[in-house]
């Protein structure tokens, strides 16, 4: 691969569905004319997720010779001077094949098999009521025809997953896709994962270990690097605010695992998410961009180490396309992409302060519990909690929030708080303990309904907080990623991260556009336009 000049060789197998024996073989010299292997991470994480691998073949397809179909699958090999033929990536599920009648030249477009447990979902593994984390990891692949390979993990780390107990199951409902599951499994493991031929990758970062692969200037065509990266905390978030968060104390990024059906609902999650840290606490990424001369062994996660001067830019492989048209290169980069919606920040707002009174939903047996907002600071994982108690007044004229700090450290904490919570029906059983704060509804949810109701024109479900009256022509709808006004079911106010839009919008005393312009009334029937700064 290093050799000053290379003459990289091509060819793809073509099978029967899943066979290990080709039904048809291309090359180089007689159909290949170009290919591209493309690798894409999720550039908003440093763990938990899953990188399919996307392959784009263009072949030479006169009269047409070429006799494959979507029933087929693909696996792409290349050698270097008459070298070992070495396959890149997995086999891959053809999924389109387009023909260029005027050119005689076939796009022939296909995955692996990441892309079909997209179209399996969890109910069908059957899972048994029962299980461990070593089950659900091991189901996945054998369920889809695939081994399990490990990397980067220490065995101790290993055992102490594998031991993880789920006596009822995670919190799945059933319709979550395979690939949904893998990904959480990621983020409980704090791995990613890939497909290489015949095995389900789940692979740690490498930290401290050495590069899998160093580029000089000698091997790079561009580079440019920016800023590092570092993981510095771990925060397990559920929808509703149940907020849970490890820090490193050292300055540097916050992943979010929201939502993870393997977290959710445990008693144990502040060692979970404790653990989670300690496995990949100080994991720094170089961001980067570098077109480079390729490399047939580079797999998904392997480290690099990119020299440029006195400079080294430390990073991994988890964006990355390789591409063959008779010579071979590869372009390969990582770049953050900040999320400025996730916070672990007090509410500021009724909506926000709604959001953190979290509802821990159990998918499988449709209850869910109300329980007050709770966010814990790990230090390390030890000790320091820092907990916010949340509490909901329903009455017959409002819904109100509030939110204030209690100190649980002490026996009579308790005697200062000056919160309360009624209800209006006997449907709700209200538990106030030193701990925390419950409403719990009595009765199961059913038919998959899950939504309070007031008689006075709340209504509080999966679709947010309604206020909609008989006889009013006037409703509003508040959600996580916004409000919205209507009159008569026509939207007159919309507010949400992209802007507000509203009809006949009228200021009373001025009106600010953008950062310098202000429009106001200017003495009698005259409007003025001020520049301000």
């Amino acid at each position: 691969m290093n050799s000053s000049v290379r003459h990289i060789q091509a060819k793809i197998e073509v099978f029967d569905g899943v066979g290990t024996t080709p039904i048809e073989t291309y090359t180089q010299n007689d159909k290949i004319l170009s290919f591209d292997v493309q690798r894409l991470g999720d550039e908003s994480k440093f763990i938990g997720y899953t990188v399919c691998q996307r392959l784009n073949i263009k072949l030479f397809d006169k009269n047409p010779v070429t006799n494959i179909s979507t029933a087929n699958t693909i696996k792409l090999y290349a050698n270097v001077n008459d070298g070992e033929w070495q396959q890149i990536g997995a086999r891959f599920y053809i999924t389109e094949i387009h023909k260029d009648e005027k050119t005689d030249i076939a796009s022939v477009t296909a995955y692996d098999a990441l892309k079909t447990a997209e179209r399996h979902s969890y109910s069908e593994l059957k899972m048994a009521e029962s299980y461990t984390l070593e089950n659900i990891i091991f189901a996945i692949p054998t369920f889809l025809g695939y081994g399990v390979a490990f990397m980067n993990f220490k065995q101790e780390d290993l055992n102490t997953l594998f031991a993880i107990e789920y006596p009822t199951g995670g919190n799945f409902d059933g319709s979550e896709t395979l690939r949904e599951v893998l990904t959480a499994i990621c983020e409980a493991t704090q791995s990613i994962c890939y497909v290489r031929d015949g095995d389900f990758c789940f692979r740690r970062l490498s930290i401290d270990g050495a590069p899998d692969i160093t580029l000089t200037k000698e091997d790079y065509i561009t580079f440019t690097n920016k800023n590092n990266r570092r993981l510095s905390a771990i925060c397990s978030a559920t929808e509703l605010g149940d907020n849970v968060i490890a820090e490193s104390g050292e300055t540097g990024t916050t992943q979010y695992i929201r939502d993870n059906p393997l977290w959710e609902l445990r008693e144990d999650i502040n060692v979970l998410v404790a653990n989670a840290l300690a496995a990949v606490q100080g994991l720094t990424i170089c961001q980067f961009d570098c077109s480079w001369r390729g490399n047939l062994l580079s797999e998904i996660g392997d480290k690099i180490s990119i020299v440029k001067g006195e400079q080294v830019c430390k990073t991994f492989l988890l964006n990355d396309t390789i591409e063959y048209n008779g010579g071979f290169t590869q372009k390969t980069s990582w770049n953050y992409v900040d999320n400025e919606n996730e916070s672990v920040d007090n509410p500021a707002t009724l909506g926000e302060a709604l959001r953190q009174t979290y509802a821990r939903v159990d998918k499988a047996n449709k209850n869910i519990t109300l329980l007050a907002s709770e966010n814990k600071l790990l230090q390390n994982g030890l000790g320091a909690t820092n907990e916010r108690l949340a509490a909901i007044e329903l009455n017959t004229n409002s819904i109100s929030a509030t939110v204030q700090e209690i100190k649980t450290n002490t026996e009579d904490a308790m005697s200062d708080m000056n919160d309360s919570i009624t209800t209006l029906t006997a449907k709700v059983e209200a538990q106030m303990t030193a701990e925390d704060v419950q409403l719990q509804i009595s009765n199961a949810l059913s038919n998959g309904v899950d939504s309070v109701t007031t008689t006075t024109g709340f209504t509080f479900n999966q679709d947010g907080l309604t206020v909609s009256k008989s006889g009013s022509e006037m409703s509003t709808t508040i959600t996580e990623d916004g409000m919205t006004v209507y009159r008569d079911n026509t939207a007159v106010l919309t507010a949400n991260n992209t802007g507000v839009d509203a009809v006949n919008l009228h200021a009373s005393t001025y009106l600010i556009i953008g950062t310098n312009s202000r429009f106001e009334d200017y003495g009698s029937n005259r409007t003025g336009c001020f520049w301000i700064s």
